[in-house]
């Protein structure tokens, strides 16, 4: 079995501070979910860069980054992307929306099978486009009264 290989869809722009931090957030995603032997390339989809059809299949899997973007615009790279998920759904391509990311996927393709409020905590469990169930978790920053 070969390596495995990932692309991280970059929905924003980095800011400074991160740049200087980490390289940017394909730095961030790299670090937090990359293990050795991978490959993980960056497409900055709202610069309208993304991945050619031919080389979609050679990827594992896909990470959605954030945005400060509506999730929900009809701004033309955010219908691309829309689309290019459509295809990794049809190809049974692993992804994992973060923040921006998580919004898109959830209001295009996934279906909410359970969802409970607890305390700060909001607990869910999704199912992906093809069967492969995720569990999520948020995390306010402020207190809930």
């Amino acid at each position: 079995m070969g390596s495995k290989k990932f692309a991280v869809l970059h929905c924003a722009d980095d800011s400074d501070y991160v740049k200087k931090l980490y390289g940017g957030y394909f730095g961030i995603f790299v670090r937090m979910l990359g293990e050795e032997g991978e490959t993980w390339d960056v497409y900055k989809v709202a610069k309208e860069e993304f991945p050619e059809d031919n080389e979609i299949g050679e990827y594992d899997g896909f990470v959605i980054t954030g945005s400060c973007s509506d999730a929900h615009g009809n701004d033309l790279w955010i219908s691309k992307l829309v689309a290019l998920l459509k295809k990794l759904d049809a190809m049974k391509k692993k992804v994992l929306g973060i923040c921006f990311g998580h919004q898109v996927l959830s209001s295009h393709h996934f279906h909410f099978i359970q969802f409970s409020v607890s305390l700060k905590y909001i607990y869910g469990q999704l199912s992906l486009f093809s069967g492969v169930n995720v569990i999520y978790l948020y995390v306010w920053q402020w207190p809930l009264t």
